[in-house]
């Protein structure tokens, strides 16, 4: 009789250890290789203050991007960086800064939001250039060089 309350304990943790990776695992798909397309109802944000990024030694290594940029009002969910289509072989890869915007009326007062995003299967090494566009800016990080760029478009959503 013993033993039921020891294997149900044994039984427990291990259910709990099991599901600690699945928890911990914040990393999205690389949007190029996602099969899903980018949600038509999002809207893309007014203006991108900063742009940077860092690769995570891990296995597999994670991309690490974070956006400071401004919302047209308060209240935007769902932020997320939304991919741009290009050419793969530029070695630049382009990102639309985008929100949910709120169901509820709102003043029309702009408001600092950040978005951060981790990608576990980026092709680190097959990029040199990470660009954020926004309705009337474009920020750029140099992932080789560690700091920040110039964009090479202008900023207009797609």
């Amino acid at each position: 009789m013993r033993r039921l309350p020891t294997t149900l304990a044994i039984t427990a943790v291990a259910a709990v250890a099991l599901s600690l990776p699945l928890m911990a695992a914040d990393a999205l798909p690389w949007p190029w290789k996602a099969k899903t397309p980018p949600d038509p109802a999002l809207v893309t944000l007014s203006h991108i203050d900063d742009v940077s990024a860092t690769i995570k030694e891990s296995q597999p290594p994670i991309l690490s991007i974070t956006v400071k940029a401004v919302a047209p009002k308060p209240n935007f969910s769902e932020l997320q960086l939304t991919y741009r289509l290009g050419d793969p072989k530029d070695r630049i890869f382009s990102f639309d800064a985008q929100g949910r915007a709120p169901q509820e009326p709102n003043p029309d007062v702009e408001t600092k939001v950040t978005i951060e995003a981790d990608y576990a299967d980026a092709p680190i090494g097959n990029f040199d250039l990470i660009e954020v566009y926004s309705k009337d800016n474009c920020v750029a990080y140099s992932v080789k060089d560690n700091k920040p760029a110039k964009c090479t478009g202008e900023a207009s959503p797609q």
